[in-house]
């Protein structure tokens, strides 16, 4: 079987295609490094949501919206986190009708542990490519993010 990882110079700098490596290269590293430290039932699906909750908390649609993804897809993983003492939802002080999703204690810890382990890997990633190299790949994946999210919706004219 052919190794996916290895390109040949026709295809080496195709976006779409080294995107989709890297990610399920980082999905492997994730499953492997983060995913499994010291908390069952958290798996890589929860990782983008619950890293996005942050210390001081978000409301779900808040959450939504920063996540690119529906209300009911960001209940459902909440649900999951609760479900595991990850996360808690509480009515905002502010406003009754919204609710807010804060980190329980063990979701704090993990956090921590997680974003520790995510800032090991910027590391390597930065003796690999260079400080600089690493922070412009960065401006760059933030500036075709934003390019994405304000014309994937936009109806193409005939």
């Amino acid at each position: 079987m052919e190794n996916p990882c290895v390109m040949t110079e026709e295809t080496k700098k195709v976006a779409p295609k080294l995107v989709y490596l890297l990610k399920r290269l980082l999905d492997e590293w994730m499953g492997k490094k983060l995913c499994r430290i010291d908390q069952p039932g958290f798996n890589a699906a929860h990782l983008p949501l619950f890293m996005s909750i942050g210390k001081t908390g978000i409301s779900n649609n808040e959450l939504a919206a920063k996540m690119n993804v529906t209300k009911q897809a960001t209940s459902k993983i909440v649900k999951e986190l609760e479900a595991i003492n990850m996360v808690k939802s509480e009515k905002s002080p502010d406003d009754a009708r919204v609710v807010m999703l804060h980190f329980t204690p063990e979701g704090e810890a993990f956090y921590h542990n997680l974003k520790s382990q995510v800032m090991d890997l910027e590391t390597q990633y930065k003796k690999v490519a260079g400080t600089k190299n690493y922070e412009i790949a960065i401006e760059v994946m933030l500036k075709l993010v934003k390019f994405h999210e304000e014309n994937n919706c936009i109806e193409e004219k005939s």
